[in-house]
């Protein structure tokens, strides 16, 4: 009788485990399409806690483990380094900006470390074999893991471009270009050229990193194609990615104009995504003087 009760017990909290992952999992839609980002930003907290609660009840539940991982990524992406930008730039809070930055890079860290639980769960050996041997692990990731390598690349990848001075997040970047890699030649146009927008931020390192503006460049053209045009990321990641780094305010600023021309009605599945891209399009014209040096006076005279 005991044993019953236990595995009654055991069945009925798995039961509602599931239930509560389908639900968050069909909650994720109904936020990426609110056009209210404070509401968002709001509420998405008491998400990110009830997915940890939900993952000490059961540590290898693949679909929580992965939701963990991608809602993490989006609630840094999305709200804690814009914290760390209108910190700096607006109120010139240097030292609150650095605090933003260090949150979102350790939330970056937390989702990458969900993503390689779920790896790890599906493939025993294979999250350490990333870091050892990335071109020959990832050979054993297939079709339906395309969306595990995007938010595993994702998360990893914000949190090395936060951490480019930290040498062992920095000697991790094969492993996100070898998980792109694997992604696109599995299914390049996973959800309407996403990993094309992650590979526009990977590109952007620094050549002796690895990176090439020439690449970038490739993978913007295929987002806007995927995307037709109805997503403002592509643009902002190019724009801050290149344009600011080459110091060629032009294209910075017609990238982002470019991006505050696209309409968040158009495609209301990724409107809150626009919205918020968008908010920072504003931020970075607003700034733009800070943010390229001014021309020689001899630059001035040719010009």
């Amino acid at each position: 009788m005991a044993v019953i009760v236990l595995s009654s017990g055991c069945s009925l909290r798995s039961v509602a485990v599931n239930a509560l992952s389908d639900t968050l999992a069909a909650g994720a839609s109904v936020y990426a399409s609110d056009n209210d980002p404070e509401l968002v930003r709001e509420a998405m907290p008491f998400n990110l806690k009830t997915l940890e609660t939900l993952l000490e009840s059961s540590p290898e539940h693949p679909e929580l483990l992965l939701m963990a991982c991608s809602t993490f990524t989006q609630y840094a992406a999305v709200f804690i380094q814009a914290d760390a930008e209108v910190a700096e730039w607006e109120n010139f809070d240097y030292e609150l900006s650095a605090r933003a930055k260090l949150r979102a890079l350790n939330m970056y860290i937390r989702a990458r470390d969900y993503c390689l639980r779920r790896v790890e769960a599906e493939y025993s050996g294979l999250s350490t074999q990333l870091r050892l041997s990335p071109d020959n692990a990832v050979s054993e990731f297939d079709l339906e893991d395309v969306e595990t390598m995007y938010w595993l690349s994702a998360s990893w990848g914000s949190a090395i471009s936060l951490g480019l001075d930290q040498p062992d997040l920095a000697a991790d970047l094969p492993v996100v270009r070898a998980l792109l890699s694997r992604a696109l030649a599995l299914d390049e146009d996973y959800n309407r050229g996403a990993l094309h927008g992650v590979s526009i931020t990977l590109e952007s390192v620094p050549e002796l990193l690895g990176g090439s503006p020439e690449r970038a460049r490739a993978h913007f053209d295929r987002a806007l194609e995927l995307t037709s045009g109805l997503d403002a990321s592509p643009y902002v990641a190019l724009a801050t990615g290149v344009s600011l780094a080459m110091q060629d305010r032009e294209s910075f600023e017609s990238l982002l104009d470019a991006a505050l021309a696209v309409d968040p009605e158009a495609d209301i599945s990724i409107r809150l995504l626009n919205l918020v891209t968008q908010k920072r399009a504003r931020l970075l014209l607003d700034h733009a003087d800070e943010l390229f040096e001014a021309p020689l006076p001899e630059e001035q005279d040719e010009q």
